[in-house]
């Protein structure tokens, strides 16, 4: 049975490939991209275990990927991830809920190992 994947969209390398290791660590997969627009046919994939989501990529906003996420997937969990505050992870939080994503972590960069495996344990626990 091939290892299930996580979903990654964010811009910083060094971000993507500590979320890997830790990813990795426990058997599983890992698909990046650093482009919004590129992320839909990530989701699209059978093997999806959870998503990791940047508020900001750039100059453009991850959070409108959740509303694709909720009609698509919306039991995925998924984990929002900001570095500019709590500001954008209240709106996170605000657009989960608004479109029905029902499994949403939201964490402040930087945040350590221990909190991304927390999240991935539970992402791995059926809903």
């Amino acid at each position: 049975m091939p290892a299930r994947t996580v979903l990654v969209l964010d811009d910083n390398p060094e971000f993507v490939r500590a979320v890997a290791a830790s990813v990795h660590a426990l058997g599983l997969e890992v698909a990046a991209c650093d482009d919004p627009d590129a992320f839909p046919c990530l989701l699209e994939r059978e093997d999806v275990a959870a998503a990791i989501v940047d508020c900001m990529l750039g100059d453009r906003s991850g959070l409108a990927l959740l509303a694709l996420i909720a009609t698509d997937r919306p039991n995925l969990p998924t984990l929002v991830v900001s570095g500019y505050g709590d500001a954008f992870l209240s709106q996170a939080r605000q657009v989960a809920r608004s479109h029905g994503l029902e499994r949403l972590t939201t964490l402040a960069k930087p945040f350590g190992a221990a909190d991304l495996r927390a999240f991935l344990a539970e992402a791995c626990t059926p809903a």
